[in-house]
């Protein structure tokens, strides 16, 4: 449940990523078809980097990352050119998202972990709130 969130300028390092659809699953077409890959990061590579950390004003924690597609409707902001939705339903979808251990948006982490995963090399996401 929300309560409030994550305190900004937090450093989140990102157990897994979620896509919009709250899936750790990275999609994309390849010549017309739909495939899916599984987004998995290295999680000794992501507690190593936690305990790199060793400044006390300087929170950080790890957590999943909610992967947008876009800047707008993606991360449920309601400021874009386009905004079918309500507050409420913004609300909703975050709340989900926190509930599922998602601690940050940003837009690269679902085709990154795929690619790292595929391609055999350890990968990690490390963001700032």
């Amino acid at each position: 449940m929300i309560t409030s969130g994550v305190e900004p300028g937090t450093i989140v390092i990102s157990e897994n990523a979620l896509n919009a659809s709250l899936r750790k699953e990275h999609r994309q077409v390849v010549l017309g078809q739909e495939i899916s890959r599984p987004t998995i990061l290295d999680q000794v590579l992501a507690q190593a980097l936690l305990m790199c950390q060793n400044d006390p004003n300087i929170p950080a924690m790890l957590g999943s990352t909610l992967c947008a597609e876009d800047f707008y409707e993606g991360q449920g902001r309601l400021d874009g050119a386009f905004c079918d939705y309500t507050e409420e339903d913004k609300i909703d979808y975050l709340r989900r998202a926190y509930n599922m251990g998602c601690r940050n948006i940003e837009m690269e982490s679902c085709a990154f972990s795929s690619l790292c995963h595929r391609a055999g090399v350890r990968g990690a996401v490390v963001c700032v709130t």
